[in-house]
């Protein structure tokens, strides 16, 4: 799985939160054709995304999945609301850099899953998933 910038996956989950199919996101950034992506998030870097798929398998990103290289806490938070539409404290509990009760379907774990850094340990439980640092 390839490694990316926690930047680069905001520009990837900004697109497809506001509706933008993998194929048009592919598509588009390998013809380096910005301007439609521009109109939904003006102050984006999706030219960031332009040099992804000039030195990685940017089709394996968008249709298969990545791993953030470095996540942070808040970033993990942005990353659940833009890809689930996940909130803290209504969709799952936030306690000291822990996450907890978040309910996902079994893809949506695995995403989340795949998209940890190695700082973050993920686990299912009954009453959701919980991702806590790693020790």
């Amino acid at each position: 799985m390839e490694s990316i910038t926690l930047m680069e996956a905001y520009a990837i989950e900004t697109l497809r939160s506001n509706g933008i199919k993998n194929d048009k996101i592919i598509k588009n950034i390998k013809s380096n054709e910005l301007e439609e992506f521009r109109a939904v998030k003006e102050n984006m870097d999706f030219d960031a995304l332009v040099e992804l798929s000039e030195n990685a398998d940017f089709e394996a990103i968008i249709n298969d999945g990545y791993k953030v290289k470095f996540l942070t806490f808040n970033g993990l938070k942005n990353l659940i609301k833009m890809k689930f539409g996940k909130f803290a404290e209504e969709d799952y509990q936030v306690e000291e850099f822990v996450i907890s009760g978040l309910e996902i379907s079994a893809d949506q774990e695995k995403d989340l899953e795949n998209m940890l850094s190695a700082n973050w340990t993920l686990s299912s439980e009954a009453g959701g998933v919980t991702v806590k640092p790693t020790k």
